[in-house]
């Protein structure tokens, strides 16, 4: 749009017939940006091209404004303003915008002063304490909204978490497990990929809590789940199952791994003393994950085994 007031301001032909193709191959790159961002949408390359952008089109003004003999000032100092507006109202680094918006005031009345020598100090004064005004705004309202927009994600995110994470142990619930373990057996069923699940409880977690009391109990499960977290890999999914009972599911896990890890599992548990409590054992079912099964027949393959570690004299991987 811009290249209605040089039609109208710039009386030369022959800077216009320049500053039509530099219009357009501008609005080429922002063609190609909007084509790009749309096949592959990656955060860190958009605030490249949009930076990008946004010094070409500064860099682009100025040109033309060197280019133009006796140039409305008032008028072009519009332009100024309104391209640090959009460089805020586009979704950049707040710092970079900050910087472009420098450069590009900075450098227009460098110019004006330099070139023009009919801009009397008083307006070049007048437009600079303008600019500032338009610049400082703009990057306290640009920052203000950035901050609350970052405070209502981490906000979000904590909900997120909250729903997803079990308050005294701090790894997954129930809920948040079925859902991941549906997820994975479906890529597991898709793909021929491995896929093992864990299940296990503490032995004998009520005569923990008749003789110590429910607090020492919960004492035990909060010391457990991060003993298991600290054994399990990144990507396993473990979660609180039951009252007593977890689950850990283990991608790309075929049966003799998820057992020798289970296994590991319980040597760690029974090798650790529980303060208040001394040692504890736990038992552990062990299944892996076959063709056309649902999380039911997966699970119950598990409890199976985990059943059969309790009756058969606990402290066990089956």
């Amino acid at each position: 749009m811009f290249i209605i007031p040089d039609y109208y301001h710039n009386f030369n032909s022959q800077a216009f017939r320049i500053i039509l193709p530099v219009r357009g191959l501008f609005l080429l790159l922002v063609l190609l940006f909007y084509l790009v961002s749309g096949l592959r949408p990656v955060y860190r390359s958009l605030i490249i091209w949009i930076t990008v952008l946004e010094l070409i089109v500064s860099l682009t003004f100025l040109l033309i404004f060197y280019l133009y003999e006796s140039p409305d000032f008032f008028i072009q100092s519009l332009g100024v303003i309104a391209l640090i507006v959009v460089f805020f109202f586009v979704a950049n680094r707040w710092l970079y915008a900050v910087l472009i918006s420098v450069f590009l005031a900075a450098v227009f009345l460098v110019i004006a002063n330099i070139r023009f020598d009919y801009i009397s100090p008083s307006g070049l004064a007048a437009v600079g304490v303008y600019l500032a005004l338009v610049l400082l705004i703009s990057a306290i309202s640009s920052y203000r909204i950035n901050y609350y927009k970052r405070m209502q994600y981490l906000y979000n995110r904590e909900l997120k978490l909250a729903s997803e994470i079990d308050a005294l142990t701090g790894i997954y619930i129930k809920a948040k497990f079925n859902e991941e373990l549906h997820k994975w057996m479906e890529l597991a069923n898709r793909h021929d990929q491995a896929l093992s699940l864990v299940l296990f409880d503490i032995d004998d977690l009520k005569r923990i809590n008749d003789e110590y009391g429910h607090l020492t109990g919960e004492q035990v499960l909060s010391t457990l789940a991060g003993i298991v977290k600290s054994v399990v890999r990144q990507s396993d999914i473990f979660a609180r199952w039951g009252g007593d009972e977890f689950a850990i599911l283990l991608p790309h896990t075929d049966e003799a791994r998820a057992y020798e890890l289970a296994k590991r599992i319980r040597a760690v548990i029974a090798s650790h003393c529980f303060e208040g409590v001394g040692s504890i054992s736990c038992s552990f079912g062990v299944a892996v994950y076959q063709k056309g099964d649902d999380g039911n027949s997966f699970l119950s393959r598990a409890d199976q085994k985990l059943y059969q570690a309790k009756s058969t004299g606990k402290n066990l991987v089956m």
